[in-house]
């Protein structure tokens, strides 16, 4: 597990429990992709009560609600301004294509 995952679960107050192997797989191998190009990681990390992890992201004007479900996929929902821009459900391979196609909006 990433340390900033272990990091956010030394601290949890475990009103949920943790999530599941495969939502905390992805939530890290997403954590790794932000880190390797270069980014701040999300502001939030919050466990569900589905054994998912919920990360809240902020990029300037941008916000990214991403959820790793326990199931493998991600839920998510990019906002900018306030306003849905997209979402959807994608495995972590097939969501990473979408989320590089909004952090290129958020640098132009």
């Amino acid at each position: 597990m990433g340390s900033k995952i272990e990091a956010f679960f030394t601290k949890a107050d475990r009103e949920y429990p943790y999530p599941n192997a495969v939502a905390l797989q992805n939530a890290e191998r997403l954590l790794n992709y932000i880190q390797d190009i270069n980014l701040e990681g999300p502001d939030k990390f919050v466990p569900t009560p589905s054994d998912s992890l919920y990360l809240l992201w902020s990029v300037e004007e941008w916000q990214f609600h991403i959820e790793c479900i326990k199931n493998g996929s991600i839920l998510y929902t990019f906002s900018r301004g306030g306003h849905k821009e997209a979402s959807g459900s994608y495995t972590l391979d097939e969501f990473i294509p979408q989320l590089e196609k909004y952090l290129l909006l958020v640098e132009a």
